[in-house]
């Protein structure tokens, strides 16, 4: 961390403590320590000049680094004392705005804590050991003949001043690469190998660009469309197979796989990769474990001829052991390109190419030998340097000749430390608590950099913008980037909530993911080194160096600081099994797991005087204590998620340090203090409820400059237009998000005046409107200037009777619409060019229109251009007037319809243009699905749909339709009345089926004459709500899963199950005349999932199934008596059970079939802060 930085943050809290108004509280009990205070003040000043020479010349000499360790500890300690020393006086003052006066004096006196007498001695005491220890530093100091820093080489123009724009290049503006691609596109396509899935690599040492390299071949065209899959996964060092295993499915299904079952995923993987030519890119492996490397690649074997594994790797070795047929040696870039990537860095508006600056810059750029990361490094330096004395000092830097500096770190990326102002570089430093090959979510990475206090405040400008300006300007110097390819893949997620980060990253608008490039991060971790600790997998914290300032956890692990009092600043997700939390009294930043113990939280909260940012979401808590507003420098409350949290403290109108209040998706949260305008640092504050008393009403938003997302609820309650106009929301260029909510029995005249009141900034990106009960939608919807940069809208039961000219809106890319009963058709406007009509939309959902007949008003336009030209997904349900369909959907992915039997002859031929279906799902709609039955129309489905559900489609002939879709994988059968015994023939041959479900046919009975299931390969069976089923189909030994749910006629499963070898999960639930599991139960070799659920009859487990209980890894049995008895203490089955990690014996009965089904593929992020 830069040490001079911290030292100036020193001076800022001396100068704070000496203010007039702190004194006037502290004099009486002051004494001796404003001596300390002024001595420490002349130690600081007298050090802080040489501190930048002493930071250049460490990478010479070891004394001098050892010599500013010991400083920056110091300068740590002395940051804590003062900020005690300055959280002292509003505490008092909080104190008895919380308690009064006089209790509060009372309550101090009385305390350990906050006793005056007390505080001052320790106080003293505590600056006086600084003091000494500087005496010493000082010291030691003078043998060193440290120089003041010559600043005459440095610009005199802020760094916030210089231009940003220069610094970003997209991936694709890659210089010196285009004959690499070529070859290597040639080698993956054309060149032919022995296996059919053949490994070919890219080596070279890092900088290099390697993976640069592998994104460009990622994105050609012709790999493309050669490779029907394509992958990409980031490994880095952590060669771990289940895991990589799961990255895999997570990019091929977007389902979040991290559970660790090697059955489970050599299953899924099989499904998604097998008779596929695939295309995986493995970036940057460092294993060098033939063992690890075979268990992957074992996997990896169904896939087509053809099929090709791209590895990045700096080890040759690596490489080897990878079996790689062919690999590409990557070069550093040619004399003549490297100039390029430099010129196009540092040459810009403010520096301009003089012959002189091109000489000295081909001279430095030599030095860089072809490293591309280096070469761009230094050009984003030298951009900010406009003086010829300044680009001749980097070149005449004695770090580019130091050989130990060389094995540690790269010169140039030394240097581009070095030349970032002090502010920026300890923003820089703290990125190293971020494992390598993460994402991390931009606004929270700020307030991190904010709660620390590394973001300086200029007067009159916000913190919050100075500390997305310093983030941008790492960007500009190429020390961070930003996350732009939605190819890109990490193998750590770190935002602020739970969520999907990449679904959010490129579908909200604003939000951004920044990620740091392995040698960057190396400098990173070089600057910071021992302050930051990662530990994943085990308790050492008795292993953790004393220095350690930051450390984040893994949540399913257990900790225990044991005696450890360590100077921790942050702890990251910090979970149920920690232990020793209250002894982390100097933490800035908190974040809890979801399963964390909130109240032990709760329980100490007030004594975390010094903590800034506090994220809570995602936990159980119900109510916060009224003494969280004790936390006085608290800056960053988050939470969201949390859905059981009932009320807000009333204590928060007191938070006046509060900035940021994240409520999003608390769905029980009733109760909000009123007087809420008394904190008027707000930056965000997610959800709104406007009231008619005072204190609570729609004005008090013009108190707070907000950003980011607002909801505003029961907007019903606003008198009329000129209270909603005193929102100001029309000059509010940082909401890019508004959600506007009122009651359905709200005035009409009232609704729409007040909507057109809260006209908003033309910069919103995302537009909702929930019960809206006017009419018509205001002008500034109507005409759509306003909303130009529009890129979601979500309309909710609103009265209008006409849409808005959506269609128009050029960046419009998701249209929800639903409850809308007056909207007959999506295009109004008869006048138009139908080549316009939305031009970016990706997502599509209408629902519950009631009079929706068509998609536009003039219907000649609907078989003109394609209306949705980039439309991926379509969710149509319950528009009963709908009759027919646009003809041309180019690239359409998903698509459901719901209760549309209105959909008639003028929709055929709808199919025939759908080449790139994958997901279909059709419910009650008879001639959409007939359509099936057509083999013209289904010949563009056959190679592209994998998942296909019918729902109550009566007339519909599935044997037909299913020979025609010869890809299909996933099958959904439900509601088939005519079904009455097991579809064996209809089903037999297709073994492309991998799981089937089979839900609601009243009247199927049980297996055919045939009494097999008719899949061969079958590995997943669902069957549910089959009222008269009496047993099931003999099925493959492929069988992975089987689920039974609420069958209540049924006696028995198979005659015989042990054949089923690769059975992982039984699921049994609501079968009440189930009395007997079946014969060869012992053959059940890979169960590792039981639960059985309201089977009351069912009394005993088979002999062969007691045999195996003590191998399972989770087991429920509820609502079963007998079973219940014999499974509990005392019963004769205790002993086979009790070895089960996971066991519930008559537990919860909460647990539905679809939360069983998905729990060994459970979905959770890697931690997310």
């Amino acid at each position: 961390m830069a040490v001079e930085a911290l030292l100036v943050k020193a001076f800022g809290l001396i100068i704070e403590l000496t203010a007039p108004p702190v004194l006037q509280y502290l004099r009486p009990i002051w004494g001796g320590v404003d001596g300390e205070l002024d001595k420490l003040d002349r130690y600081l000043k007298h050090i802080q000049p040489l501190v930048e020479d002493a930071e250049q010349r460490q990478l010479m000499d070891q004394a001098v680094k050892s010599w500013l360790m010991l400083l920056k500890d110091t300068a740590y300690d002395a940051d804590d004392i003062l900020d005690q020393a300055n959280t002292h006086v509003p505490l008092i003052q909080r104190k008895a705005q919380f308690y009064g006066p006089l209790k509060s004096k009372v309550c101090d006196f009385f305390s350990l804590h906050h006793n005056p007498l007390l505080f001052q001695l320790q106080l003293e005491h505590k600056l006086r050991s600084i003091n000494q220890r500087i005496d010493g530093i000082i010291e030691e100091m003078h043998k060193f003949n440290f120089k003041v820093a010559d600043n005459s080489n440095n610009n005199n123009k802020p760094w916030r001043n210089r231009p940003q724009t220069h610094s970003y290049v997209p991936d694709s503006e890659v210089i010196g690469r285009e004959e690499d691609k070529e070859k290597m596109v040639e080698i993956l396509i054309h060149d032919h190998f022995e296996e059919k899935v053949a490994v070919v690599s890219i080596v070279g040492m890092g900088g290099l660009g390697k993976t640069t390299l592998a994104q460009l071949i990622y994105g050609v065209k012709d790999v493309e469309s050669h490779f029907q899959l394509r992958i990409w996964v980031c490994v880095s060092d952590d060669f771990n197979v289940a895991k990589l295993a799961g990255n895999i499915i997570h990019t091929v299904s977007g389902e979040v796989c991290d559970h660790t079952n090697m059955e489970l995923l050599q299953r899924d993987l099989r499904q998604l990769l097998g008779h596929k030519r695939y295309l995986l890119v493995l970036d940057d492996v460092w294993n060098e474990d033939h063992m690890k490397w075979d268990a992957l690649r074992h996997l990896l074997l169904d896939g087509a001829e053809g099929s090709r594994i791209l590895v990045t790797t700096r080890n040759e070795n690596c490489s080897r052991i990878m079996g790689a047929r062919k690999s590409y040696v990557l070069q550093g870039l040619s004399e003549e390109n490297s100039w390029a990537l430099f010129e196009q860095r540092a040459f810009t508006t403010s520096v301009s190419r003089q012959s002189k600056f091109v000489e000295i810059g081909k001279k430095i750029v030599n030095k860089c030998k072809g490293l591309p990361l280096a070469i761009k490094v230094m050009g984003s330096v030298m951009h900010s340097k406009s003086k010829e004395i300044q680009w001749q000092a980097v070149l005449d830097n004695e770090i580019w000749d130091i050989p130990c500096a060389k094995d540690e770190i790269a010169p140039a990326l030394w240097l581009s430390y070095v030349n970032l102002p002090s502010e920026v570089k300890q923003c820089f430093a703290f990125c190293a608590i971020f494992p390598k090959d993460s994402f991390i979510e931009e606004d929270m990475l700020v307030q991190f950099w904010m709660a620390h206090g590394f973001v300086p405040s200029q007067t009159g400008k916000d913190i919050v913008v100075e500390g997305h300006e310093i983030l941008d300007e790492l960007v500009g110097r190429s020390l961070l980037q930003f996350v732009t390819d939605k190819g890109d893949r990490a193998t750590h997620y770190y935002a602020s909530q739970s969520v999907d980060v990449n679904y959010k990253l490129f579908s909200v608008p604003g939000y951004r993911l920044c990620k740091m490039h392995d040698l960057i991060h190396d400098l990173a971790q070089f600057v910071i080194r021992d302050e930051c600790s990662t530990l994943p997998e085990r308790n050492e914290f008795m292993k953790i160096s004393q220095r350690t300032r930051h450390f984040i956890l893994n949540p399913d692990v257990e900790y225990d600081m044991g005696d450890r009092a360590l100077s921790v600043r942050t702890a990251l997700y910090v979970g149920t099994g920690f232990t020793g939390l209250q002894k982390l009294k100097l933490l800035r930043t908190l974040r809890l797991g979801p399963k964390a113990n909130v109240d032990e939280l709760s329980a100490s909260i007030e004594y975390f005087h010094h903590l800034r940012y506090l994220n809570l979401s995602c936990t159980d808590i119900r109510e916060l204590p009224e003494s969280i507003c004790m936390l006085i420098n608290l800056q960053t409350l988050n939470l969201n998620s949390c859905h059981l949290l009932a009320k807000l403290p009333m204590s928060i109108v007191y938070m006046n340090s509060l900035r940021h209040l994240y409520l999003r998706d608390c769905s029980a949260l009733k109760i909000k203090p009123p007087g809420l305008s008394q904190l008027q640092c707000w930056k965000t504050l997610t959800i709104y409820t406007v009231d008619e008393k005072e204190g609570s009403k729609i004005g008090e938003l013009k108190h707070w400059n907000l950003d980011g997302e607002l909801s505003l609820y029961d907007l019903h309650k606003v008198s009329n237009a000129d209270e909603a106009k005193e929102a100001n929301m029309s000059s509010r260029p940082n909401i890019n998000s508004l959600s506007l909510s009122w009651v359905w029995e709200a005035s009409v005249e009232n609704a729409e005046q007040v909507l057109e009141a809260l006209k908003p900034h033309a910069a919103l990106k995302v537009l909702k409107l929930y019960s809206y009960p006017g009419t018509q939608f205001s002008m500034w919807i109507r005409e759509g200037q306003q909303l130009q940069n529009l890129v979601e809208i979500y309309l909710y039961g609103c009265g209008c009777e006409q849409l808005p000219p959506l269609e128009q809106l050029p960046c419009l890319k998701d249209v929800t619409i639903g409850s809308m009963d007056g909207i007959k058709y999506i295009i109004n406007n008869p006048i138009g060019n139908a080549l316009s009509s939305f031009p970016a939309l990706r997502t599509l959902s209408l629902s519950a229109m009631a009079n929706l007949e068509g998609w536009c008003v003039e219907e000649d336009r609907e078989t003109a251009a394609p209306l949705f030209p980039c439309l991926n997904d379509m969710n149509i349900n319950s528009c009963p007037k709908l009759t027919t369909m646009p003809p041309q959907f180019p690239i359409l992915r998903q698509l459901e319809i719901r209760d549309q039997n209105a959909l008639t002859y003028k929709v055929k031929g709808f199919f025939k243009h759908l080449n790139s279906l994958e997901f279909l799902s059709l419910r009650r709609c008879e001639e959409l699905a007939l359509l099936l039955e057509d083999k013209e129309e289904t010949r563009p489905l056959s190679s592209s749909l994998r998942y296909l559900s019918i729902d109550d489609c009566s007339q519909f002939s599935l044997s037909t339709a299913l020979w025609n879709l010869t890809s299909l994988e996933d099958l959904a059968m439900n509601r088939f009345a005519e079904l009455v015994s097991w579809p064996d023939e209809m089903l037999r041959g297709m073994k492309s089926i991998r799981s089937l479900s089979i839900r609601s046919c009243k009247n199927l009975t049980g297996a055919s004459s045939q009494g097999d299931c008719g899949l061969p390969f079958l590995e997943d069976l669902v069957v549910s709500n089959c009222d008269s089923l009496i047993e099931l189909p003999k099925c493959p030994t492929s069988l992975k899963s089987l689920s039974v749910h609420n069958c209540p006629s049924i006696k028995s499963l198979f005659s015989d199950m042990g054949h089923l070898t690769s059975l992982l999960q039984l699921y049994l639930s609501e079968c009440p005349k189930l009395e007997s599991l079946p014969e060869g139960t012992q053959g059940l070799t890979s169960l590792q999932y039981l639960y059985i659920i309201h089977c009351p009859a069912l009394k005993s487990f088979p002999v062969g199934l007691q045999q195996r209980l003590p191998t399972l890894k989770e087991i429920q049995i509820d609502g079963c008596p007998t079973l219940e008895r014999r499974c509990s203490l005392g019963g004769d089955y205790v002993h086979l059970v009790s070895s089960i990690s996971e066991r519930y014996i008559k537990s919860s009965s909460n647990i539905s079939e679809r939360d069983i089904k998905s729990r060994p593929w459970r979905t959770r992020l890697a931690p997310c802060l």
